[in-house]
């Protein structure tokens, strides 16, 4: 079963995530997102180490999460500015910070930063949950200086039937479809990133993908675990799996043979043309 491209509708982020499966609020969360800053992290700072960053560019992150990315922007930079932004700030309102790092409650479909203001702005894992991605790419646009980067890196996932493993393609597929009727998800998105780009006046296009490999790294194991754990309630009740073979697909972790796609992670770069 894989995700099909379905339109969504234009409102506001923010209505979804109050009290849906990626609600801050849940038990776990925090600790959902700093797994996923430990497997992601990596490749994120490999893609903002191949831009020409100078040490006072203003940057925005935006769904900074638990403030990984904007902390490492913060060094890199530290005689500009950082923004850290989410639609929820608990987990960065106590986050230890220099001065030129500060955080915005903000939902980047409906708030603006001022136009040509920034000289970088990142999005990770943000745009594949929000309605009309197009446009925020368009509002992210804007907000570039002349010569301003926009990196936006999204999941997508390989086709079900291509693994070996048909329980666990069959919960991954599941958790696909689950995120797709509950948080309006579209990981179909991640492939027009660089036409949306392109589409805003934006130049220089990069695109590069990373695996997320189950089975051979202790630490997205335990991302993973924790997101099928979330997941399971919610996958049971609306039928799209059974407990027996959430069970089976979930023991394919604990065989040392096992190895298998999760999902790949597609990064995205382009520039706003200098005057």
């Amino acid at each position: 079963m894989s995700t099909a491209y379905r339109p969504r509708t234009t409102d506001p982020a923010g209505g979804r995530y109050a009290d849906g499966l990626l609600s801050h609020g849940r038990a776990g969360e925090y600790e959902r997102l700093l797994l996923l800053e430990q497997v992601c992290d990596p490749g994120t700072i490999r893609v903002l180490e191949s831009l020409p960053m100078k040490r006072d560019w203003h940057c925005a992150e935006v769904g900074a999460g638990t403030g990984g990315v904007a902390r490492w922007l913060a060094e890199r930079c530290p005689h500009g500015q950082v923004t850290a932004t989410d639609l929820d700030t608990r987990f960065l309102d106590s986050m230890v910070r220099p001065g030129h790092l500060r955080v915005s409650q903000q939902d980047v479909t409906t708030t603006d930063f001022p136009p040509g203001s920034l000289d970088l702005v990142h999005a990770r894992a943000v745009l594949t949950h929000l309605p009309a991605p197009e446009q925020v790419v368009r509002r992210m646009a804007n907000w570039l200086k002349p010569g301003g980067w926009l990196v936006i890196e999204d999941p997508t996932y390989l086709p079900a039937g291509a693994s070996p493993y048909p329980d666990f393609a069959a919960l991954l597929a599941a958790c696909e479809e689950l995120l797709a009727r509950t948080q309006g998800t579209d990981n179909s998105w991640a492939r027009r990133i660089p036409a949306a780009m392109a589409d805003s006046g934006l130049t220089d296009l990069a695109m590069a993908g990373e695996l997320s490999v189950c089975g051979r790294d202790e630490t997205e194991d335990r991302y993973w675990r924790q997101c099928f754990a979330r997941a399971t309630p919610a996958l049971l009740e609306s039928g799209l799996m059974t407990a027996s073979r959430i069970q089976r697909a979930l023991a394919h972790l604990d065989r040392p043979e096992f190895s298998d796609v999760a999902w790949m992670m597609i990064s995205c770069s382009a520039r706003r043309p200098p005057r």
